[in-house]
């Protein structure tokens, strides 16, 4: 019956989802959002590009979008080896930041929240291993392309 309703709400799930699941995605979406316009608040503060259509972006600029989440997740490894979950916590906060910077600047934040759910709906079609879900029979690769089809 569920999955009947959201194909009719135009999500596509290939397997059946407990509502929770599908409930915890819609809440992540939406905080998504919101800290998709905070971030807009400091680009525009501090004059960051911020792309108002899908684009590719200069390669110093993608250079630098790539450094500045790489030192952030190298700071994140920093504070799991010294056991030190407050700034575990704050690098994580970090690496968002620079993701969603990033997805501004390469002007995706109108159409993210369908591609995450498209990325999501892939992944969940994959099996269990130890450690890392495999592509299985069921897998099914993510169709990013119709979001950018005019």
């Amino acid at each position: 019956m569920f999955e009947i309703l959201a194909n009719k709400q135009g999500y596509n799930f290939r397997y059946s989802e407990t509502l929770v699941e599908i409930q915890k995605l819609f809440i992540f979406l939406k905080y998504m959002k919101k800290q998709l316009d905070l971030v807009n608040k400091f680009h525009k503060k501090f004059n960051v590009p911020i792309l108002s259509k899908p684009s590719l972006i200069p390669s110093d600029r993608s250079n630098l979008r790539y450094s500045l989440m790489d030192e952030e997740v190298k700071e994140y490894i920093e504070g799991v080896q010294n056991d030190d979950l407050e700034n575990i916590a704050k690098e994580l906060c970090d690496i968002l930041y620079g993701v969603y910077g990033t997805i501004l600047e390469h002007g995706l934040q109108d159409r993210i929240e369908d591609i995450f759910k498209e990325v999501h709906n892939s992944h969940m079609s994959k099996e269990y291993h130890q450690y890392k879900m495999v592509k299985g029979e069921k897998y099914f690769k993510p169709n990013v392309g119709k979001f950018f089809k005019k």
